[in-house]
C-alpha cells in the first residue's frame, strides 16, 4: 500500500512539474515573439512525408502539430531526403526540431533528445520464396538500408554483410523483390505499411527475433534547450497511451488476416453460394411437392368442374402460352364436333375461330380477309388481358355466349354457354317492344292529330267569344247579370279547355320529338325558367348556386322545372311563402328537389298525382296532365321523379337525373325501346 502512494505521489509531482515547465516554456515563447518551430522531416512512410498535395503527413506531423498547439507555438515543416540531411540542418541551423528518430549515442550528439514516445523495432526482411528463413542464413548476404538511418547499426549486426544504403523506404522493395539485395532493415511498421501499400505483403517476410529495439523522439538543436523544455511539458501533459495508439492506428493500419487472401475470401464465398444453393434447392424441393400436392387437388376439383360445365352444355378449351389447345372438355367435343380434328393435331386458338367462322360453323356474312383480320385483332386483345363477351350463332340456329380469357400467366381459356332457350326468349320481348312501340307511335299520332283538330275550333270560338264582347261594348249593350256570369263561365270554360288541349299535345309528343342532349349548368337556367313563371308577391324563390352540371335536353328540363315551381306557387293556401331548389349528389345520379311550404299532398293520393287527368282540387285551374307530363318526360331520360312531405309544412318533389357521362346513353337506350 505504501509502494502505491509512493508511486502516486511521483506522478502528481511529474505532472506538476511538467506544467511548471509548460508555463515556463510559454512565456519564454511569448516573450521571445512565439517564433514558429522549424521542424525538418525525412521521406520516411508512414512517420513522415509529403502527400500528393505537397504537405507533410504521418505519425511525426500529427505529434508534433498536436505538441506544439499545446506548447502555444506554431510549426513549419520543410522535407528533407534522410536522417543524415535532417541532422545537418540541426546542426547548421537551419531546423529547430527534426521528426522522430531512434535516440542513439550518436544522434544525440548532433542535439538534444525528447520524451521518449515510442520504440523503433528493427527487423530483417527477406523474399517469402527465398532461400533465407532465419537471422542464421544472412551471415554474408547484402542488406539495403535508408541512408542515413537507425537502420544502419542494425545492419551491422549482421555478420560480414554486404549494407548497401538507399535514399527511401520505397527505394528498398523493388531491389528486395528482384534480388538485386538479399534483405532489408528497416522499422518493422514503417515497413510493413509501405509492403501493404505496394500490395506485396504476401511476397516479404520478416524474420524473427528483432535485431534492435530503440526508443525514439524528436532531437530538438543543441541551442534550443528552451524549446526542448516546452516540448518535454507538453508531452508529459498531453501525450498520452491514447493517443498514440489512435495515431498509430490511422497510419500504420492493420496487418493482413486470412480474409484478406483473395483465394480465401473466394472459397470462404463459393462455400457459402454451395450452402446457400443447397438450402435453395431444398426450400423448393419440399416447395413443390406440396404445389404438386396441391395441384392435385385442384385437379380433382377441376375435373368436377369440368363435368359440372358438361351437363349445362357448356365448352371448355384450355390453351398454353403459344395458344395451342392442350385441353377440352367433353362437351367441347359435343357441340363443336368439326374442329376436335383440328384441336388433337395441335391447332392454336387463332386457327380455330377462323376455322369455325371460314367453314360456317359460326354464323357470319364476312369475307375470308375480315374474319383473318377480326381474329388477329380479338387474339393481340387477349394477349393484353382484354376479355369482352360475345353472342355467336352456329348455322344450326344455337346460340352461345362466348367468352375467351387469360388465365395467369401461362394459360388461356375459351369458354362457349348454350343460350338459345334464352336468346329466343329475348328474341320474343324484342318482337313485343317492337310492336308495343308501334302501337305507341299510332296512339301518340291519334292523340296528336286530335289534339291539333280539336285546337283550331276551340281558337275560333275564343276569338269568337272576344269578338262578340267587343261588339257588344261598341253597341252600348249590357247584359243581365245572370247572363255575364253565364258568359264569363263560357270564356272560362274555353280557355280551360284550350289549356287542356295544349297540354295534351304536349303530353302526346314527349317522346315523338329529337332528344338533343347537352350539358347545362342547372342554376344558371332554373333563373331563367323563374323569369318565365313570374312568382307571385309574398312570396321566395330561392335557387341553389353551383349545382352539377347536367346532360339533358335543355327544352324537356325547362318544361319539367316550370311546371314544378308553378304547382308549388298556384297551389300555395298562404298569400306568404317560399320555395327552395337545391341538387344533391348520390352515385351516378343528381337529384334536384323542390320544396314548398305550402299545404302539402296527404301520402295516399302520391302515386296517383302522376297519373293523366287526375286533380287533387277543383278550386284551381289547370289540366290534370302536368304532373303526369313530368314523370313522362323524365322517365324518357332515365331519371326518376317523386315526391314526399316536407317540414314542418309543404311537399318535396325530387327528380333525378344521370349524371352528365352517362345521362345521354341512357336517353338514347330509352328512346330506342
Amino acid at each position: 500500500m505504501g509502494n502505491e502512494l509512493q508511486a502516486l505521489y511521483r506522478l502528481m509531482i511529474r505532472h506538476l512539474f511538467a506544467l511548471i515547465l509548460l508555463g515556463a516554456g510559454s512565456l519564454v515563447a511569448t516573450g521571445a515573439g512565439a517564433d514558429p518551430i522549424r521542424m525538418t522531416y525525412e521521406e520516411f512512410h508512414p512517420y513522415s512525408f509529403t502527400d500528393a498535395e505537397g504537405q507533410p503527413q504521418g505519425v511525426s506531423i500529427d505529434l508534433m502539430r498536436h505538441i506544439a498547439s499545446v506548447a502555444g507555438r506554431e510549426v513549419q515543416f520543410h522535407a528533407n531526403q534522410n536522417p543524415a540531411g535532417m541532422l545537418s540542418e540541426l546542426r547548421s541551423g537551419a531546423a529547430d526540431v527534426t521528426s522522430l528518430l531512434a535516440l542513439t549515442p550518436k544522434r544525440l550528439t548532433a542535439g538534444l533528445g525528447t520524451r521518449e514516445l515510442g520504440a523503433f523495432e528493427l527487423r530483417a526482411f527477406v523474399r517469402r520464396d527465398g532461400p533465407i528463413t532465419t537471422l542464421g542464413d544472412l551471415t554474408g548476404t547484402t542488406v539495403g538500408v535508408v541512408k542515413g538511418s537507425f537502420a544502419i547499426t542494425g545492419a551491422r549486426l549482421v555478420p560480414f554483410s554486404k549494407v548497401v544504403e538507399f535514399d527511401t523506404t520505397d527505394d528498398l522493395i523493388l531491389p528486395l523483390l528482384t534480388g538485386e539485395i538479399d534483405a532489408v532493415v528497416s522499422s518493422q511498421n514503417s515497413f510493413l505499411r509501405r509492403l501493404r501499400m505496394a500490395h506485396v505483403e504476401d511476397s516479404i517476410v520478416s524474420l524473427l527475433p528483432s535485431l534492435v529495439i530503440s526508443p525514439y523522439g524528436f532531437v530538438v538543436a543543441p541551442d534550443q534547450e528552451s524549446l526542448r523544455t516546452a516540448l518535454n511539458a507538453a508531452i508529459d501533459s498531453s501525450v498520452t497511451a491514447n493517443l498514440l495508439a489512435t495515431v498509430e492506428k490511422k497510419w500504420f493500419g492493420r496487418s493482413r488476416t486470412l480474409w484478406d487472401n483473395k483465394l480465401v475470401r473466394w472459397g470462404l464465398l463459393l462455400s457459402t453460394a454451395m450452402l446457400a444453393a443447397i438450402l435453395t434447392l431444398g426450400y423448393w424441393f419440399f416447395h413443390y411437392r406440396q404445389q404438386s400436392a396441391q395441384l392435385l387437388r385442384d385437379r380433382a376439383g377441376d375435373q368436377l368442374l369440368i363435368r359440372a360445365l358438361d351437363e349445362v352444355a357448356a365448352a371448355i378449351v384450355i390453351y398454353d402460352t403459344e395458344l395451342k389447345a392442350v385441353h377440352w372438355n367433353h362437351g367441347f367435343e359435343l357441340i363443336f364436333p368439326s374442329v376436335v380434328p383440328a384441336l388433337k393435331k395441335g391447332a392454336t386458338m387463332r386457327q380455330m375461330i377462323v376455322q369455325s367462322y371460314v367453314d360456317g360453323t359460326i354464323e357470319n356474312d364476312l369475307s375470308d380477309i375480315q374474319i383473318v383480320d377480326m381474329v388477329d385483332q380479338f387474339v393481340e386483345d387477349l394477349r393484353r388481358g382484354k376479355s369482352e363477351l360475345r353472342i355467336v350463332r352456329t348455322r344450326d340456329g344455337r346460340v352461345f355466349q362466348a367468352r375467351d380469357v387469360k388465365l395467369g400467366s401461362r394459360h388461356y381459356a375459351s369458354l362457349r354457354v348454350d343460350i338459345t332457350q334464352l336468346q329466343q326468349q329475348q328474341d320474343i320481348i324484342t318482337e313485343q317492344a317492337v310492336s308495343l312501340e308501334a302501337a305507341n307511335e299510332e296512339l301518340r299520332t291519334f292523340s296528336s292529330i286530335a289534339a291539333h283538330d280539336l285546337k283550331a275550333p276551340l281558337f275560333s270560338l275564343l276569338n269568337l267569344i272576344d269578338f262578340m264582347a267587343e261588339d257588344m261594348q261598341e253597341a252600348g249593350i249590357t247584359l243581365p247579370q245572370d247572363i255575364q256570369v253565364n258568359w264569363q263561365e263560357i270564356e272560362s270554360l274555353s280557355q280551360r279547355m284550350m289549356r287542356l288541349v295544349q297540354d295534351l299535345l304536349v303530353y302526346a309528343t314527349t317522346q315523338s320529338e329529337c332528344h338533343q342532349s347537352e350539358v347545362i349548368q342547372p342554376s344558371h337556367r332554373l333563373r331563367e325558367v323563374l323569369d318565365l313563371v313570374g312568382p307571385r308577391e309574398g312570396f321566395d324563390v330561392t335557387i341553389a348556386a353551383d349545382m352539377p352540371d347536367l346532360r339533358v335536353n335543355p327544352i324537356a328540363f325547362d318544361m319539367v322545372m316550370r311546371n314544378l315551381i308553378a304547382n308549388a306557387l298556384q297551389h300555395h293556401d298562404q298569400e306568404r311563402g317560399y320555395v327552395v331548389l337545391e341538387a344533391t349528389t348520390s352515385g351516378d345520379a343528381v337529384t334536384i328537389s323542390v320544396r314548398d311550404d305550402g299545404p302539402g299532398i296527404p301520402e295516399q293520393h302520391w302515386d296517383e298525382i302522376f297519373a293523366p287527368f287526375h286533380r287533387l282540387s277543383t278550386s284551381t285551374e289547370g289540366s290534370g296532365l302536368g304532373l303526369a307530363f313530368i314523370k313522362k318526360t323524365v322517365e324518357s331520360w332515365g331519371g326518376t321523379v317523386q315526391v314526399k312531405a316536407a317540414e314542418p309544412r309543404g311537399a318535396v318533389f325530387e327528380v333525378s337525373f344521370p349524371r352528365s357521362t352517362t345521362a345521354e346513353t341512357a336517353l338514347q337506350q330509352v328512346v330506342a325501346v
